[in-house]
C-alpha cells in the first residue's frame, strides 16, 4: 500500500509540475515582452509610474491567466460577452474622453482601454455562442467602435473573425467578417484628432531613434508573446486561443502604421490585462493520460 501511495504521489508530483511548466513557458512571451518593455522605459526616461503600473499589470495578467478557466457554453459565455457589450456602450457616455473620442472606460486614476482589455477575450467566446448570438455580438461592438471612431478596434476585431472564418468556413462567420470590413472601413473614412503620446504609440519608431537594438528586442518579444501560448496545444484546441492571438496581432500591426496604443510593449494597463483575461479564456490546459 506505501509503495501504491508513493507511485500515486509520484505521478501527482509530475503531472502538476508539467502544467506549471506549461503554463509558464505560454507566460514567457507576455512576461518578456512586458519587461522589455518597461526596461526600456526606465532606460529612455519615462515617469516612474509607466513602468511600475505596467509591471503590476504583468502580475495581475498572470494571476487571470492562471487561475481563470474557459467557461464553460451557456451562460457564463452569454453573461461575459453581455458584460463587455454593456462596456463598449458604457464608453460612448463616458467622461473619460480626450478630444471628444470616448474609448476608455474610468476606474479611479486609470483609464482603461475597452478594446484592449475585453475584445480578445470576447473573441476568443464567439465560437461558443449560438451563431445568431456571436453575429449581433459582432454587429454591435463593430457598431460602437466605429461611432467612437476606434479605428485600431475595429481592425483588431476584423482579424479576429477573419481567423474565425477561415476556420469554421461558415456562411455566419463569413457574414461577421463582411461586418467588420465595412465598420473598418468606415473608420478609415473618419478623423482621428488625437494626438500620439510618448511610450504609448509609435514605441518602436521612438525607439529605433532611441537605440535600434531596443526596437529589434521590442519587436522580438512582440511576436514571442503572440506565438509561445500556442505551446504544447493540439489543433483542436487552438481556434479559440488563434483568434484572441490575431486579434492582440490586429492591435500591433495597426499601432504600426498610426497613433494607436502598442500593446504590452507600451504603457498601458489595458493590453497587459487583456491579454490574460483572452489567454485564461481561450487556452484549453492540456490534462494528458
Amino acid at each position: 500500500k506505501r509503495s501504491r501511495k508513493r507511485r500515486w504521489r509520484y505521478r501527482a508530483s509530475r503531472f502538476i509540475c508539467s502544467v506549471m511548466a506549461s503554463q509558464l513557458i505560454r507566460l514567457s512571451g507576455l512576461a518578456f515582452a512586458v519587461l522589455m518593455g518597461c526596461i526600456y522605459m526606465l532606460s529612455a526616461g519615462a515617469p516612474r509610474e509607466f513602468w511600475i503600473i505596467n509591471g503590476a499589470a504583468l502580475a495581475c495578467a498572470i494571476g487571470l491567466s492562471v487561475f481563470l478557466k474557459r467557461l464553460d457554453r451557456g451562460f457564463g459565455v452569454v453573461a461575459f460577452t453581455g458584460f463587455a457589450l454593456a462596456l463598449f456602450a458604457a464608453t460612448l457616455f463616458s467622461d473619460a474622453e480626450i478630444d471628444g473620442i470616448h474609448r476608455w472606460i474610468a476606474v479611479g486614476p486609470v483609464r482603461l482601454h475597452v478594446g484592449l482589455l475585453l475584445l480578445p477575450a470576447t473573441i476568443s467566446l464567439l465560437p461558443d455562442l449560438r451563431r445568431e448570438l456571436a453575429l449581433l455580438t459582432v454587429i454591435a461592438i463593430s457598431l460602437i467602435v466605429s461611432l467612437q471612431p476606434d479605428r485600431a478596434s475595429a481592425f483588431a476585431l476584423l482579424s479576429g473573425v477573419f481567423v474565425l472564418a477561415i476556420a469554421k468556413r461558415d456562411k455566419w462567420y463569413v457574414g461577421m467578417l463582411a461586418i467588420t470590413v465595412i465598420g473598418f472601413s468606415w473608420t478609415l473614412s473618419q478623423i482621428d484628432p488625437l494626438q500620439p503620446v510618448r511610450f504609448v504609440e509609435y514605441v518602436i519608431r521612438d525607439a529605433w531613434e532611441f537605440h535600434p537594438s531596443a526596437a529589434v528586442i521590442l519587436a522580438v518579444s512582440l511576436i514571442l508573446a503572440l506565438v509561445m501560448p500556442l505551446f504544447g496545444l493540439n489543433s483542436r484546441n487552438q481556434i479559440p486561443l488563434i483568434a484572441s492571438l490575431a486579434t492582440i496581432g490586429g492591435f500591433v500591426i495597426i499601432s504600426l502604421f498610426g497613433p494607436y496604443p502598442m500593446p504590452l510593449i507600451g504603457y498601458g494597463v489595458s493590453a497587459i490585462v487583456g491579454y490574460g483575461l483572452a489567454l485564461g479564456f481561450s487556452a484549453v490546459r492540456e490534462t494528458g493520460a
